[in-house]
């Protein structure tokens, strides 16, 4: 596919539109890249649930940009049945969605100019990242914004148990989701996963997340205490699921392209 540039504050930042398939359905994407020819360290990014490739208020683009202005590439792109990928949200489980995260490291690893990959999620994309973690040996790092660790403790278990009584699909603000899905989340334990990896972890969120309790966070942090993995946490005070202030985002951004760049570079 063509690149282009886009000029942002005097510097050109280049973003390449990609797709990758997985499981018969095409995942859209966009790849951001530093200037030069690399390789390159990469960050791919897991949006939440319901989310895109851009997330609320664009925090991702917002994300992306920085990392390239410190020589790191990044991957945004739509998970199966959201955004401008194939599929239907009806049909997405986490298990999928865990699919659709290691299909696209392995498009990272087989670029000839991406070098190394860390992974960033944000909400449910923090339980996948967490997941993904737990399987891959080679991460160079991993960051958890507003990271789900139990589905049955936060908005997704509490609001989907009731609305499940009315039977299937449940509608979603105009979504519609599946009994498989219902059925899949109590498979999976990210807090187990996350366990397993070797790569520091940098957990963020916000003392007034009311979709995913800070205490969540803080489970976070036992877990990689106990396993001995190197972490950090980075409480965001007053701050929402998703930061939706210009003081709080610029927080989220520079502790977590800082985390970043000291692991990738």
């Amino acid at each position: 596919m063509q690149e282009f540039l886009v000029l942002k504050r005097g510097v050109f930042l280049m973003r390449e539109p990609i797709y990758f398939e997985n499981e018969g359905m095409r995942l859209i994407g966009v790849i951001h890249k530093p200037e030069g020819q690399g390789p390159f360290p990469a960050v791919c990014f897991f949006h939440g649930f319901t989310g895109n490739k851009a997330e609320a208020h664009r925090i991702f683009v917002a994300t992306a940009e920085e990392l390239v202005k410190r020589g790191i590439a990044a991957l945004r792109f739509d998970f199966r049945g959201s955004g401008d990928s194939e599929g239907e949200f009806v049909d997405m489980t986490f298990s999928s969605e865990v699919s659709d995260a290691l299909k696209a490291v392995e498009y990272l690893q087989n670029r000839n100019d991406i070098s190394s990959i860390a992974v960033l999620g944000l909400s449910m994309g923090g339980a996948i990242a967490a997941t993904v973690a737990g399987e891959l040996e080679d991460l160079k790092a991993v960051v958890l914004w507003s990271a789900v660790g139990n589905f049955m403790d936060c908005y997704v278990g509490d609001n989907v148990k009731e609305a499940a009584k009315n039977g299937f699909p449940i509608e979603w603000g105009g979504y519609q989701i599946g009994e498989d899905f219902v059925l899949d989340i109590v498979k999976h334990k990210p807090f187990e996963s996350i366990s397993k990896t070797k790569a520091p972890v940098l957990i963020v969120h916000g003392t007034k997340d009311m979709a995913v309790q800070t205490e969540q966070a803080y489970k976070y942090q036992e877990v990689l205490e106990n396993a001995k993995v190197p972490h950090k946490v980075h409480i965001v005070e007053g701050a929402d699921h998703c930061y939706c202030r210009k003081d709080w985002k610029k927080e989220v951004i520079q502790e977590s392209v800082d985390f970043l760049e000291k692991h990738l570079l």
